[in-house]
């Protein structure tokens, strides 16, 4: 039987591939890129550099339109400010 703890990691890491795979779905959905959100932004850049490689972006998504838009300076890295720029704001709703 798996211990408690090893359950509550397996859980998490599905909730957070489950919330980048639909952060990502959207735009890509939709037939047009939109932006990332910030869990996915966070989720991308594996190194924790504070950069977003070409490589750390496909190797979780496949839409190159919404690469091309968010690397606005076409140098292969999303910097923070490029970033900044592509973070959707997602509305919350409050009860």
């Amino acid at each position: 039987m798996p211990k408690p703890i090893t359950l509550m990691v397996a859980a998490g890491c599905l909730g957070l591939a489950w919330s980048l795979a639909w952060s990502l779905a959207g735009p890509a959905a939709a037939g047009e890129a939109e932006g990332l959100s910030l869990t996915a932004a966070r989720a991308m850049d594996s190194d924790k550099d504070g950069q977003i490689s070409k490589a750390e972006f496909f190797a979780q998504s496949d839409d190159a339109a919404l690469w091309a838009k968010l690397d606005a300076n076409a140098d292969g890295v999303l910097d923070a400010e490029e970033q900044k720029q592509g973070i959707q704001v997602q509305p919350i709703t409050v009860n």
